[in-house]
């Protein structure tokens, strides 16, 4: 049986979806085609899924008001949950939940954290860290708030379901930006897009 895995840390650029705001690039999650003897079992779903209020009282008090710099607290909080898609036992509920349906990055990163997980592979260290440096961005004409922001991160390794260590990407360091919506109370993310130091 064939088998898609997440590799992670490769990145591709697309157009930027700033408008007045400094261009960036979007990654696309790398992935790699993993060839296994037998089927593998699926991810376990939550045993309950969580309500709309539940959800939003899992982000953070800073990252909840619309301002700018609720913005750049959510937009970190958010990219935050992204290696964790692909850790053992991590269903996504809540990062879903936060991704507008038109946010192309974050439709990929969950269907590939669903055939990681089936696949019985998954991912340890990803972990972002932000640099003491001023976010830039805000509110644009389009009615979206854009945030863009330094990150670093540190080297992913991907393991197979037998425990075996697959392939470790480099971590790094470069730009991450987010286009968002203040919907219902909350923020919703429209687009993800990454540029790192070394492109």
């Amino acid at each position: 049986m064939t088998v898609v895995v997440l590799l992670g840390g490769a990145t591709v650029s697309l157009s930027a979806c700033t408008g007045g705001s400094d261009p960036i690039a979007s990654p696309s999650p790398s992935v790699s085609t993993v060839v296994t003897p037998s089927p593998s079992p699926s991810a376990s779903p939550s045993p309950t899924a969580l309500t709309d209020e539940e959800l939003l009282a899992l982000i953070p008090e800073e990252a909840r008001a619309e301002n700018f710099g609720s913005a750049s607290n959510f937009a970190k909080f958010f990219i935050d949950q992204y290696p964790t898609l692909f850790h053992t036992g991590h269903d996504g509920e809540l990062f879903q939940y936060l991704s507008a349906d038109d946010c192309v990055f974050c439709a990929n990163a969950i269907t590939d954290s669903v055939a990681t997980g089936a696949a019985g592979a998954y991912n340890e260290g990803g972990t972002f860290t932000w640099p003491d440096q001023p976010p830039r961005g805000g509110l644009e004409s389009d009615g979206y708030w854009y945030v863009t922001q330094g990150f670093e991160v540190s080297d992913t390794i991907t393991y197979l379901e037998d425990g075996s260590q697959y392939k470790t990407e480099r971590g790094g360091a470069g730009e991450v930006g987010l286009k968002m919506a203040f919907d219902e109370g909350g923020w919703r993310v429209h687009g993800v897009e990454f540029v790192y130091d070394d492109e």
